[in-house]
């Protein structure tokens, strides 16, 4: 499966490259912000984006919004330390497809991946 990161943390894009690849996932690109993630999932269409809420500049509720808006069935995983209920129900609500809180280790990530019906 084509993976696409979208965190402004290199170490957190680092770890979650590490983490896909060694389940046998190809991270096709990454990304730091809004205008990137645009950018990136345009040119590489990966079949699971992970999204981090908090980036510089903006919201990831921002990108997830502006990816849902180039391809409705884009599958996005929401990757944040932050699991407010209302932050939850928002990005439900936008179309993220499943979530992963900060900090997750291999057999996490792997269990959100099935959750969302992907897989390892």
């Amino acid at each position: 499966m084509k993976v696409m990161i979208v965190d402004d943390s290199p170490v957190t894009r680092s770890m979650l490259r590490d983490m896909f690849e060694a389940v046998g996932h190809e991270v096709s690109a990454e990304a730091e912000d809004l205008p990137s993630a645009v950018a990136n999932f345009n040119a590489h269409r990966p079949e699971l984006t992970t999204l981090d809420l908090s980036l510089i500049g903006g919201s990831g509720l921002d990108v997830l919004k502006a990816l849902k808006a180039i391809d409705p069935a884009a599958r996005v995983m929401i990757v944040s330390g932050n699991a407010q209920v209302r932050v939850l129900e928002a990005v439900r609500a936008a179309g993220a497809g499943g979530f992963l809180p900060k900090p997750f280790n291999l057999d996490e990530l792997t269990a959100a991946l099935a959750a969302m019906g992907l897989g390892a």
